[in-house]
C-alpha cells in the first residue's frame, strides 16, 4: 500500500520539476537594467579561409584529421587581427567583442570604435584603398587566432553597418551608433555580441589586407556618449511642473434679432408660396423671420463692448412649385386589358341571343302540351255540363 501510494506522488513531483525546468529554459531572456553607461572591448579574433574545415564540409570527414593545420601567415603579426581579400573574395575576417549597456532612461548619442593599424612590416597591403565594413554579430563567439573559416562568427549587415574611416596615421574609426541603438532597444534589443570586420571585395583591390593591433596589446578603444534620462520623483527631484496653458477668450457671439409677428400672420412673407399654419406658428409669438417694418428689432440683453455685426435669420426662400393642372378623367378603355376588351363583344352577343330567345318580356313563350284521350273526354264533358247549366 505504501509503495503504491508514493509512486504516483513521485511521478507527479518529477513531472512538475520537469515542467518547471522547461519553462525556465524556454522563458525569454529579459535584459537586466543597467545603472550606468558602459562600452569597452572584451575580446578579438580573426579567421582564415584556408584553415579547414571548409564551408559545406561534412562533420567526421575521415581525411580532415590527416590534413595539417595551415600555419599562421607571416603577414599577420602575433598581436594583431586581420581582414583581407584575395581573388575577388574575402579570405580573412576579424571580430571585436564589446561590453555595452546604457543606464535606465539614457539615450545613445554616439558609439565609436577606434582601431590602430599594426606597424609591422607587410602587415598592411593597400590599406589606404581598402573598404572595411563593420556589421553586428548575431551569435556569440570566442576569441581565436587563425581559426577555421567555418567557425567564423555570423553577422547580418542588413540590420546595420558602419564603414571604417582611415586617418593618415593609420587609425580607423567606425561609427557604431546605429548598431548601438539596436543593442539598446528597450523593446526588441539585439544581443551585443560585438562586430565583425570584413573588406568589401567589390570596392577593395585584390590582395588588400589590413592588420590592427589586438585587444590585449591595447590597440582597441571604444568611445560612448549618451544623454542621461530625466530624474523622476523617486530620485528625489521635484516633478516637472507642466507649462501653463492660457485659454483664449471666446469671440462674442452675434446677436440675433427677433421680430414680433403680427396676429393672424405667419413667419413667412406673403408671396413665398407657403400656406399659413396656425398650429405650427401660433399668432402673437416671436419667431425667426425676415426683417419686418412693423415694430423695432429686439436684441439679446447684455454688455456690448463693441457693436457686433447684427445677424438676421431670414426665412428660407421657398420656390413656388408648379401650378396644379386639371387632369382629365382616366379613360375607362385605357385601363381595360386587351383580353377583357375582346371578351366584351362576345358577352354582348350572348346577351342579345338570350334576349331574343326569352322574348321581349324575358319570359319563355308558352309551349302547347299535347293532351291524351282521357283528357279530351273530360274536357268535353266539362264543357257540356257548363252548357246545360
Amino acid at each position: 500500500m505504501t509503495d503504491g501510494y508514493h509512486s504516483p506522488m513521485l511521478a507527479m513531483s518529477s513531472r512538475a520539476l520537469a515542467l518547471g525546468l522547461l519553462l525556465l529554459v524556454s522563458a525569454p531572456a529579459i535584459p537586466a537594467s543597467a545603472s550606468e553607461n558602459r562600452a569597452a572591448a572584451t575580446q578579438d579574433g580573426w579567421w582564415n579561409r584556408l584553415q579547414g574545415p571548409a564551408d559545406g564540409e561534412p562533420d567526421g570527414n575521415p581525411v580532415r584529421p590527416l590534413v595539417p593545420a595551415v600555419p599562421k601567415p607571416p603577414t599577420v603579426p602575433a598581436d594583431a587581427i586581420a581582414a583581407g581579400v584575395t581573388g575577388g573574395q574575402v579570405d580573412k575576417v576579424a571580430a571585436v567583442g564589446l561590453d555595452f549597456a546604457l543606464a535606465d532612461g539614457a539615450a545613445l548619442d554616439t558609439l565609436t570604435l577606434r582601431l590602430k593599424e599594426s606597424a609591422a612590416g607587410g602587415a598592411n597591403v593597400a590599406a589606404d584603398k581598402a573598404k572595411v565594413i563593420a556589421c553586428p554579430a548575431t551569435a556569440p563567439w570566442g576569441s581565436s587566432q587563425n581559426a577555421a573559416w567555418r567557425d567564423r562568427p555570423a553577422a547580418d549587415c542588413g540590420l546595420g553597418s558602419a564603414e571604417g574611416v582611415r586617418a593618415a596615421d593609420g587609425t580607423w574609426t567606425f561609427d557604431l551608433s546605429p548598431i548601438g541603438r539596436l543593442w539598446a532597444d528597450p523593446f526588441a534589443p539585439l544581443a551585443a555580441n560585438g562586430v565583425v570586420l570584413s573588406l568589401d571585395p567589390a570596392a577593395s583591390p585584390s590582395g588588400a589586407q589590413v592588420s590592427w593591433v589586438g585587444f590585449e596589446a591595447g590597440g582597441i578603444a571604444v568611445d560612448l556618449v549618451a544623454t542621461p534620462g530625466r530624474p523622476g520623483p523617486a530620485d528625489g527631484a521635484a516633478p516637472i511642473a507642466p507649462a501653463p496653458v492660457t485659454a483664449a477668450a471666446a469671440p462674442p457671439s452675434p446677436s440675433l434679432s427677433l421680430d414680433p409677428v403680427p396676429p393672424n400672420t405667419t413667419a413667412f412673407p406673403a408671396g413665398s408660396g407657403v400656406s399659413a399654419d396656425p398650429l405650427a406658428y401660433p399668432s402673437g409669438q416671436p419667431t425667426f423671420s425676415a426683417e419686418s417694418p412693423a415694430g423695432p428689432a429686439l436684441s439679446q440683453p447684455g454688455p456690448e463692448p463693441e457693436a457686433p455685426a447684427e445677424v438676421t435669420l431670414a426665412a428660407p426662400a421657398v420656390s413656388p412649385g408648379p401650378a396644379p393642372q386639371t387632369r382629365p378623367a382616366v379613360d375607362f378603355w385605357e385601363r381595360v386589358p386587351a383580353p377583357t376588351a375582346l371578351l366584351i363583344p362576345v358577352a354582348v352577343g350572348l346577351a342579345v341571343l338570350v334576349g331574343v330567345t326569352l322574348g321581349p318580356h324575358g319570359r319563355p313563350a308558352p309551349v302547347l302540351r299535347r293532351e291524351g284521350g282521357l283528357s279530351r273526354a273530360l274536357a268535353r264533358r266539362s264543357a257540356a255540363g257548363r252548357g246545360d247549366a
